[in-house]
């Protein structure tokens, strides 16, 4: 029974997530983080992944790995009726239309969303530099893993989604990463679109920074302790957080027209995940201004954890493990 392992490399942390299958039962064989270092290129990751790696007794896996949204560019494609081996040529004449790159420096990828009555066929294509790939197969190399495939974050967290069996034809995703957020829209278990904002978990710690004259840690502490609460030391951080927050939740109010727009109905749930999902307060605010029921993902709900003993509480932390655990579920589910 082999094992699949996922690895974000988030810039907060780099997390690994290894699962098997046992007949129709998804096993978390392990689970690890690791702080990440300041770093300009993913190679340069090399050491602290393959030290976690070895501690974990997975120096010799096939590992998943998450490329993030902020350094691909994405978009739904119409394309005519086509056989599987000419999809990509024609994605690479649709893709001068939206990748900012000379093509020939970009791999382009893809996912069949849909075919209709006609054969005409709706693709979720992903473009990312060839040099960033480059670095990913360097990073495998140095750490001595099989790289099975790169994939972006919203694939990853729409198989945690899918996975958790959730009755919905629309649901919306808010990845709160601490540089990064990732909203990701999917349409019946596919991929509407997914696009990545520059602010994050950071972002509302410096806020508290600022407004209150905190060092970054306080204020971190006071982030994670407070949040949004209005009744909490008076409201003050709430009151430091709201212009960032307003923000974040505008960007997630134009995803939901858009998907309004398009599909002519609206979004039944607004899944939060990521290191800020479960900020006190966020949902419910959310809830207020989207109108919308928020829940947090649990990337670990349907799956076999007695196998080991985990160090952190899934029920309380799994939720920064989404990620990870999207690409160790890759061929599993």
């Amino acid at each position: 029974m082999s094992s699949n392992v996922g690895i974000d490399l988030g810039l907060g942390s780099i997390k690994v997530v290894s699962l098997s299958k046992d007949g129709e039962k998804v096993i978390l064989d392990n689970i690890g983080e690791v702080k990440t270092p300041k770093f300009e290129k993913v190679s340069d990751l090399s050491t602290p992944l393959k030290n976690l790696l070895k501690e974990m007794k997975l120096e010799k896996s096939q590992v998943v790995v998450s490329l993030p949204e902020d350094k691909i560019v994405s978009r739904l494609v119409s394309l005519p009726p086509l056989k599987d081996s000419e999809i990509k040529d024609a994605l690479r004449f649709e893709a001068e239309t939206f990748v900012p790159y000379p093509l020939d420096e970009v791999s382009i990828d893809y996912e069949v969303i849909n075919t209709d009555e006609g054969g005409r066929l709706t693709v979720f294509a992903i473009a990312a530099r060839n040099d960033l790939i480059a670095e990913y197969v360097k990073l495998a190399k140095n750490c001595g893993v099989e790289l099975m495939a790169i994939e972006s974050t919203a694939l990853s967290l729409r198989r945690v989604v899918n996975q958790m069996v959730i009755n919905s034809t629309s649901i919306m995703i808010l990845d709160i990463g601490e540089k990064f957020s990732d909203i990701v829209s999917l349409h019946e278990s596919n991929i509407f679109f997914a696009r990545s904002l520059p602010v994050g978990g950071e972002s509302l710690t410096r806020a508290i920074s600022v407004n209150l004259g905190l060092d970054m840690a306080s204020a971190e502490e006071y982030k994670k302790a407070y949040g949004m609460k209005e009744m909490e030391l008076e409201g003050k951080i709430k009151n430091a957080i709201m212009p960032v927050f307003e923000s974040i939740s505008e960007e997630v109010r134009r995803a939901i027209a858009m998907y309004v727009e398009s599909h002519n109905k609206s979004v039944d749930l607004l899944i939060l995940s990521g290191g800020g999902a479960k900020m006190p307060g966020l949902a419910e605010e959310l809830t207020k201004k989207l109108g919308v029921e928020v829940s947090v993902m649990q990337p670990f709900l349907h799956v076999d954890v007695t196998k080991i003993v985990v160090p952190i509480d899934l029920n309380l932390d799994g939720y920064r493990f989404c990620v990870a655990a999207g690409c160790a579920m890759r061929g599993l589910i």
